[in-house]
C-alpha cells in the first residue's frame, strides 16, 4: 500500500484484545491486582465441549484453557493458561515462555476474508481457526517472522457493561527487535499497519533520563530507535535498542523479536501519585525520561506479569524536540 492508502486503511481499525499467555493464571491474577489494583471476572474454562468450533493446529480434538479478561477503556487484556491439548498458545508458551503473545483485530467479513487470503498467498501459516454462532476467527503464526501471533475475528462483539471497563487506556503495544527497519517492513507488508514515524530517543532529546544500574537509577548514555503510529484504537510501536543499559536488551537476548510491553496512559495531574502507588506496592521503576512535555517510564513488572508496563502522561505534544525524527516509512 502507498502511504496515503495506509493512512486511510488504519484510521478506524479495532484491536479489541491483547492476549498474555501464562503457566499459572491464579498467580497472574494476584500479580495484576498488585500492578493495576483491579479484580477480574470469574476464570473461564474453555474445552472442546464448551467451545467446539476451535480447530486445533497440530492434531487431536481435546483441549482445555483457563482464561480471564480485564477491560480497559479501549481494549481487553486477555490472560490465557493452556492446560491440555496442543493449542497454538501452548506451542507459543513452549517456545517463548510467558508474556504478551497475540493481538486480535475485529474486522468486517470482507476484510477478514481478504487478510486470510493475502497471508496464505504470502506463505504465512494459519494453523488455528474457530467458527461458531458468534462469528469466525483465525490465528496467523508470525513466530518466525515477528515473534508474535495475530488473531483476526469477525462477527458481533459481545457487549461489555460500562462498569466493567476501567477509565484508563492501554494506549500502545510494543514490538522490540534488533532491526527496526526490517520489522517495520514486515509488519507493514503482512498486516498493513503504517505509515511509521521513526525517531531516536537519546540524551540529546530526552530530559532527565535515568536507568536502573546495579539497583540505582542513573543518568547514563543511551539511545534507541523508535517507530510509532496511531492505528485505530491502539498505538503500535517498534523499538530497536542501540546503546545503554536498556530494558530491551535482555528480552532480545533470551527471547528475540516479539511483544515487549504495553503502555498505560496516566493523567498528568495524577503522575506522581501513580508512581508513588507502584513504589508502595514494591514495584521498581526501571527507567524514566521526559520527551518534550510528555513524561514516560517503565515499571519493572516482567517477573510479575511476563512483560513490562510503560506509563506515559496524557500531555499533548505540540512539537517534537529537534533531532528526534529520523525518517518516515513508507516515504
Amino acid at each position: 500500500m502507498t502511504k496515503e492508502n495506509l493512512v486511510k486503511y488504519c484510521e478506524n481499525r479495532e484491536f479489541d484484545r491483547i492476549t498474555v499467555v501464562v503457566r499459572d493464571i491464579f498467580r497472574e491474577i494476584a500479580n495484576l491486582q498488585t500492578v493495576f489494583e483491579i479484580l477480574p471476572d470469574d476464570v473461564r474454562i474453555r474445552t472442546e465441549k464448551t467451545d467446539p468450533g476451535l480447530r486445533l493446529p497440530y492434531g487431536g480434538t481435546e483441549y482445555t484453557e483457563k482464561s480471564v479478561s480485564y477491560y480497559f477503556a479501549n481494549t481487553e487484556l486477555h490472560i490465557v493458561q493452556p492446560v491440555k491439548g496442543v493449542t497454538l498458545y501452548q506451542k507459543y508458551l513452549d517456545r517463548f515462555g510467558e508474556g504478551i503473545c497475540c493481538v486480535r483485530e475485529h474486522m468486517e467479513e470482507a476484510g477478514f476474508c481478504e487478510l486470510d487470503k493475502e497471508l496464505t498467498e504470502k506463505g504465512i501459516s494459519i494453523p488455528q481457526r474457530c467458527e461458531g454462532a458468534e462469528g469466525k476467527a483465525f490465528w496467523a503464526d508470525l513466530s518466525d517472522e515477528l515473534g508474535i501471533l495475530y488473531e483476526a475475528c469477525t462477527g458481533t462483539a459481545t457487549p461489555v457493561a460500562p462498569e466493567r471497563r476501567r477509565k484508563e487506556r492501554i494506549a500502545q503495544v510494543n514490538i522490540t527487535t534488533a532491526d527496526v527497519q526490517k520489522t517495520m517492513e514486515k509488519v507493514t507488508d503482512l498486516l498493513h499497519i503504517g505509515p511509521w514515524e521513526v525517531g531516536r530517543q537519546c540524551n540529546k532529546v530526552v530530559d532527565n533520563p535515568a536507568f536502573r544500574v546495579n539497583g540505582e537509577l542513573k543518568d547514563v548514555e543511551f539511545s534507541f530507535l523508535l517507530a510509532i503510529l496511531p492505528c485505530g484504537n491502539l498505538e503500535w510501536e517498534i523499538i530497536q535498542p542501540e546503546k545503554g543499559p536498556l530494558v530491551y536488551n535482555s528480552f532480545l537476548e533470551h527471547r528475540g523479536t516479539g511483544f515487549h510491553h504495553v503502555l498505560q496512559e496516566v493523567q498528568q495531574k495524577k503522575w506522581e501519585e501513580e508512581l508513588q502507588r507502584f513504589e508502595n506496592n514494591g514495584i521498581q521503576l526501571a527507567c524514566r525520561g521526559t520527551l518534550g512535555v510528555v513524561d514516560w517510564c517503565y515499571m519493572d513488572t516482567e517477573k510479575e506479569l511476563g512483560f513490562y508496563l510503560e506509563l506515559r502522561t496524557d500531555a499533548k505534544m505540540e512539537k517534537l524536540p529537534d533531532g528526534y525524527v529520523q525518517y518516515f516509512y513508507p516515504e
